[in-house]
């Protein structure tokens, strides 16, 4: 695997009996493209075992990114992150989103 400077963290709650259909459009194409874009290298989905407060289940997505430059050209892509948005309408009311990006500043 080839090692990632840039991180995206993409974190998300799902609310309760929306969960198959948000993960259908994430698993049926969503992820794989995000991926196909230049410097895109790998990503990871998490579920948190506890939903929050008000009862909507808890997720991540983190991808591994080569560069800043790779992930700047991306947050450019306006077409994509077009299509992206129409793609989640659906279920827009079922779906909060929330994004952090950065470089590594520590390992171990």
């Amino acid at each position: 695997m080839k090692e990632a400077h840039f991180f995206l963290v993409v974190r998300f709650w799902i609310a309760p009996g929306g969960e198959a259909q948000v993960m259908r459009w994430l698993e049926g194409g969503h992820m794989a493209e995000v991926l196909r874009q230049p410097g895109f290298l790998w990503v990871k989905r998490l579920k948190s075992n506890e939903p929050d407060a008000t009862g909507w289940s808890a997720h991540a997505m983190i991808y591994g990114i080569e560069s800043r430059q790779d992930y700047d050209a991306y947050i450019a892509n306006q077409r994509l992150h077009a299509k992206f948005n129409k793609e989640r309408e659906p279920f827009a009311t079922k779906l909060r989103i929330e994004r952090f990006s950065g470089e590594v500043d520590f390992s171990l």
